[in-house]
């Protein structure tokens, strides 16, 4: 079950946020102090903050910013208002909150951001079960990416410091993460392989290179995607969850026969 912390003054909204969670089949925690909910966060596990702009004990700005550079940074922030104004949605979305909605259209617009949200939780969870492959030659760089992998509990990942071992393993992957510039390889040529022979695998070009014409090159040679370095988490984490997908959609269809065969 999903955990919905609301942070909210008004009894009659309160009501009405309640119903919609409730009625998901979410646990609903509300509180109307931004200090309460900080408080909630270190003692509860939490899928999803929604606010208002104002509630007791501080302002939604701080309440943003210490929910982003703490532990729980990764939980999403729906901040809830009447206020329309670009200024306010701009700089709060800056803050990096997940959603701005507006009250007179948060009946229509809650249920789509919610589920949306959701699945991105489900693409984390393939992605934890999912068989990822890395070919990087830099030491720095693959304790980088050791280092979120850790921090996600992403443990099905096997590190490569060439594609001639990779290929040499004939072992299929889910996700392949393949540097460009490897000692005496060409990433590039390494992805037309694997896409050749694994059709549906998702692959990511890891590179510092940024030439435009370069990088349509090796999206073209057949990587799905392109992260650059030096790498950023949130972006690698993303990516990551965008090109699990595929495994995510073939997980479904699996399922569906089995049931339908019983």
């Amino acid at each position: 079950m999903y955990n919905i912390l609301h942070v909210e003054q008004s009894d009659f909204f309160c009501k009405m946020v309640k119903k919609i969670i409730s009625d998901k089949g979410y646990a609903y925690i509300q509180t109307d102090s931004f200090n309460d909910a900080l408080h909630i966060l270190e003692t509860e596990d939490i899928n999803l903050i929604i606010t208002s702009l104002y509630a007791k004990g501080g302002n939604v700005e701080d309440f943003i910013k210490c929910v982003n550079y703490g532990d729980k940074k990764e939980t999403p922030i729906f901040v809830v208002t009447s206020n329309t104004m670009d200024e306010t949605k701009m700089n709060l979305i800056d803050l990096g909150i997940s959603e701005y909605i507006l009250k007179d259209e948060f009946e229509k617009e809650i249920e789509s951001h919610m589920d949306a949200v959701f699945v991105e939780n489900e693409y984390m969870e393939n992605l934890k079960e999912a068989n990822i492959a890395v070919v990087e030659d830099s030491t720095f760089e693959t304790l980088i990416e050791k280092d979120i992998f850790r921090k996600y509990e992403i443990k099905n990942v096997d590190y490569y410091k060439s594609g001639k071992k990779l290929l040499e393993g004939e072992k299929k992957y889910d996700i392949y993460l393949i540097d460009i510039i490897l000692k005496n390889e060409f990433g590039k040529d390494l992805i037309r392989t694997i896409r050749r022979n694994n059709i549906n695998a998702s692959i990511i070009a890891v590179t510092s290179l940024n030439n435009t014409k370069t990088v349509s090159s090796i999206l073209n040679s057949g990587a799905d995607d392109v992260i650059h370095k030096p790498i950023d988490e949130n972006i690698f984490i993303a990516k990551l969850k965008s090109n699990i997908r595929v495994y995510t959609l073939n997980k479904r269809i699996s399922k569906m026969i089995k049931e339908l065969k019983k």
